[in-house]
């Protein structure tokens, strides 16, 4: 229910702020969530993340962003302004977003008022070893979080779906997707060894939590050693999907990448599962940018045709979804509408044939979504490309 560029050893952190890009279709007054704001519309509504009303914020026309994206001193009053509207979560799960009391869908614990200590975007530094990755090496990346007020690294931070930092890597052409999880070290910093498969240009995206703050998403850029930018060669090139159905190929899950990918070799089960036909309906069937769309997935297993019941939970949820824009300047990081009860034994929860995942497409474009489902001892990513249309 829940659901936000680096030259090697050089690095230029850029929030993420979806105004800047879809500017050209808002009018004067937009309407943003209070928790997330990079989820925006020409007209009033619920955020599709958290259900929270969305509230108007004025002034986007032609003003309100400085050198590199960065918001202007109004911006920023306007956008304080709206982030310090009341909302509530849980104590023991602070994903819940809500814009009333009530109880946590997820332990039935009492939510309680949000306060945050720091509103603005926290800035990230990352290092890489070897400090040029080399195609189809293994590259080590760090990752040390800075609070904006007081230029000192974070080192507590809250969980969020069973992980304090979740990292997304994708190429600049949007052919190579990686969902991994940093690991904590004892002085703060986060780290995690991977592979970029080819030469060229990736967007990092990093989504955490800062503890005194609220729920983050920065982008950059890594470049492989060797590669000459070509900002229109490298570009992605879209084509909607005509029919969405497709046959995943699972990853299997090993002592070794367990860790990374955010699967406890404990819990999982180990059987082997047969390959998944994933099926995608969209409501409604054509997406108008800016308004809120619901994929909903149909799962059967590829050799029998029968409805698949034993998907596992992964990542305290029945899946997990990425959104990007062609351009990437969109992103969406959305779970399911099913929850996971969370006092159950998740070893033995399972879950489809159907599931469930809400949407928000801010801008007219083709958008890449991935998706990704636990099955036995596989992790089953599947992708989708479809269209936004503007709104007449």
């Amino acid at each position: 229910m829940c659901v936000l560029i680096l030259l090697v050893s050089s690095l230029l952190v850029t929030p993420i702020l979806s105004s800047a890009s879809s500017r050209a279709f808002q009018e004067s007054t937009v309407y943003e969530c209070p928790m997330h704001p990079e989820v925006q519309s020409s007209k009033p509504g619920k955020c599709p993340k958290c259900k929270m009303s969305l509230v108007a914020r004025r002034g986007v026309g032609g003003e309100g962003l400085g050198v590199g994206g960065a918001p202007t001193s109004s911006t920023a009053q306007s956008r304080e302004a709206v982030r310090q509207a009341d909302a509530y979560t849980c104590s023991m799960h602070p994903d819940i977003r809500t814009s009333a009391p009530g109880k946590c869908p997820k332990c039935g614990m009492a939510l309680v008022p949000v306060s945050p200590e720091i509103i603005d975007y926290y800035d990230l530094k990352l290092e890489t070893s070897p400090a040029a990755p080399k195609p189809n090496e293994r590259v080590r990346l760090r990752f040390a979080v800075i609070d904006p007020k007081t230029g000192e690294q974070v080192k507590q931070f809250q969980v969020l779906h069973d992980k304090l930092f979740h990292l997304f890597i994708v190429s600049q052409d949007m052919t190579e997707f990686q969902h991994i999880h940093p690991t904590p070290e004892a002085d703060g910093r986060f780290t995690v060894e991977t592979v970029l498969p080819r030469a060229g240009n990736y967007k990092v995206y990093s989504d955490f939590y800062p503890a005194r703050g609220t729920p983050q998403v920065l982008q950059q850029n890594l470049a492989t050693a060797g590669y000459t930018p070509d900002l229109i060669q490298s570009e992605a090139r879209l084509s909607p999907d005509a029919t969405l159905a497709k046959t995943g190929q699972g990853l299997k899950i090993t002592p070794e990448n367990a860790e990374r990918i955010g699967v406890s070799i404990r819990e999982l089960q180990k059987t082997p599962a047969n390959e998944m036909k994933i099926e995608l309906k969209l409501e409604p069937s054509q997406i108008i940018a800016g308004q809120p769309v619901t994929l909903k997935y149909h799962l059967t297993d590829a050799k029998t045709g029968s409805p698949v019941r034993d998907v596992a939970v992964y990542l305290g949820a029945w899946g997990h979804t990425l959104i990007l824009s062609e351009d990437q300047s969109e992103y969406v990081h959305s779970h399911p509408e099913e929850t996971v009860p969370d006092t159950a034994d998740r070893s033995k929860l399972r879950g489809g044939p159907d599931v469930t995942f809400n949407a928000f497409m801010p801008k007219p474009g083709n958008y890449r979504i991935w998706t990704q489902f636990l099955r036995g001892d596989a992790l089953t990513t599947v992708t989708f490309t479809v269209r936004a249309e503007r709104l007449r």
